[in-house]
């Protein structure tokens, strides 16, 4: 593995997003070092929790406000939601304007990779799967403090009540 210094956060995303987004976005939003945890115990011992940013709630649910992002293009709704262990792309929609949700409504793993952790903890790569998963908007254009002051310590939060000892980001 090599030592990577830098990245490009718009490799993936096109000129067009990168020229349209690029400059509404600042280089480093967040002040001081961004928290790291290592793992506690071997990887063969961990219940293991997924985040993803797709926006995904269940279909009994309150969706996400997509209508607060239609009016303002450049902000994502910041609450979460719950994602319970057995969830389905028959029982999950996604509910985002920047993201081609056509993927997940094919195959939820794109976003929540549930199917892909269950696998890994039945051949033993992972201690458990947590009961409780979670989704946020990833997209928040220039102003994640309510994401950043009340949705993520509530997510932790819970899964420190869950026990999970690994969190794992599915970025969409």
């Amino acid at each position: 593995m090599s030592d990577v210094t830098e990245y490009d956060p718009w490799r993936f995303a096109g000129s067009f997003i990168r020229n349209a987004l690029g400059s509404q976005i600042p280089d480093s939003p967040f002040a001081g070092e961004i928290p790291w945890t290592p793992l506690a115990k071997p990887l063969v011992q961990a219940r293991v929790a997924l985040l993803t940013t797709a926006g995904l709630s269940l279909r009994d649910d309150e969706p996400f406000d997509m209508e607060m992002e239609r009016k303002n293009p450049m902000r994502g709704d910041p609450s979460f939601r719950r994602l319970p262990a057995d969830a389905t792309s028959d029982t999950v929609v996604a509910n985002h304007l920047h993201i081609d949700t056509g993927f997940i409504e094919r195959d939820l793993n794109v976003a929540l990779p549930l199917d892909r952790l269950r696998e890994l903890a039945a051949v033993g790569v992972v201690g458990s799967v947590a009961d409780t998963h979670y989704s946020i908007m990833g997209y928040q254009g220039n102003d994640a403090s309510t994401l950043e002051k009340e949705s993520a310590p509530a997510i932790a939060e819970s899964m420190r009540n869950e026990e999970v000892d690994l969190a794992i980001l599915a970025p969409v």
